[in-house]
């Protein structure tokens, strides 16, 4: 088994998988020639099913789905598998990479931080590494392990019932359990100029229930900003609930407050991942940073060599 994180024996397939379309549109703009290393488009789709084929590896070689744990069925690692391989989840283990550093975005810095870069990026160089690798799934393992282990340390102090939640749809029926009010949600597509001239295009998900609640979110993703208001929403509506439950005075007249039915009071068992995942086969891993290779290292770049050496050089430092 290859002893080394990353180990590329084509530095070329790893400069593609840091550069994003921008950049070899702008390069190709700018220079008026093709770009030698393609862009990574083709890679993120690959690494997204190699991560969802490694989360699923890990829970199913320790036991799950199992009807005598909170993982019963092959539907409830599914929604496991979504909440947590998640754009913002991979976008932060991307920033622990220092990948931000030398992703390939052109001259639209601003895009360096951007989560959708960031987490296409980590995929597209986990897709990179099993095609140079010549398909060697163990030493893929190797390097993705350390990514899941973050994954399910993410997921530590959430639930599990609450982790295999679909946000909109446990908000709906928390609302048509305890109201009779219909939550009003509106999406519009805008521009965000404050990304230092560089504006880029959002989308802003607001969503009220009469005057109860307001909240107004924007993403670069519909469907994850829309994920994110529907589960701020049902956490503050449960808030409301727990103050109605406490309380003993009087509700303003002027406010619209929930109207709490009979619910059964049996208590339930906050089990997280954690408690039910043995994750100490991957407690001593490591994470290897990209931080050594710098941006101008491969900006715009027109010597394959050039690149090719420092990235080996870069390689060299991840032997374990």
């Amino acid at each position: 088994m290859n002893n080394k994180i990353f180990s590329f024996q084509n530095t070329n397939t790893l400069a593609q998988a840091l550069t994003n379309k921008i950049h070899e549109l702008e390069y190709q703009s700018k220079k008026g020639t093709k770009y030698p290393f393609g862009n990574n488009e083709d890679f993120v789709g690959i690494g997204q099913m190699i991560l969802e084929f490694f989360f699923s590896d890990y829970l199913i070689q320790r036991g799950y789905p199992n009807k005598d744990s909170q993982i019963k069925k092959s539907s409830d690692l599914v929604l496991l598998r979504q909440r947590l391989l998640s754009e913002r989840n991979l976008a932060d283990i991307a920033i622990m990479y220092k990948i931000d550093n030398i992703v390939q975005v052109g001259n639209q810095i601003s895009l360096k931080k951007n989560p959708k870069i960031l987490a296409e990026t980590l995929k597209s160089i986990i897709a990179a590494q099993y095609y140079d690798s010549g398909f060697d799934l163990d030493h893929l393992r190797e390097v993705v392990q350390p990514i899941l282990k973050q994954v399910l340390d993410k997921g530590q102090g959430v639930p599990i019932i609450e982790l295999k939640q679909n946000p909109k749809s446990a908000f709906l029926e928390f609302v048509n359990g305890c109201t009779n009010l219909k939550p009003k949600v509106s999406v519009e597509w805008k521009k965000d100029t404050t990304q230092n001239g560089n504006p880029i295009n959002v989308y802003q998900v607001q969503l009220e229930l009469n005057n109860i609640l307001s909240i107004t979110r924007m993403g670069i993703n519909k469907r994850n900003t829309e994920q994110i208001v529907y589960r701020e929403a049902l956490q503050k509506l449960k808030q409301i609930q727990q103050k109605q439950l406490h309380s003993q005075e009087q509700q303003n007249q002027q406010t619209q407050p929930l109207k709490i039915k009979t619910q059964d009071k049996e208590s339930i068992q906050e089990i997280t991942i954690l408690d039910e995942l043995d994750t100490s086969v991957m407690e001593q891993s490591q994470f290897y940073s990209l931080s050594d290779l710098k941006d101008d290292d491969l900006n715009l770049l027109e010597n394959q060599r050039t690149l090719g050496q420092k990235v080996e050089s870069l390689l060299e430092q991840f032997a374990l």
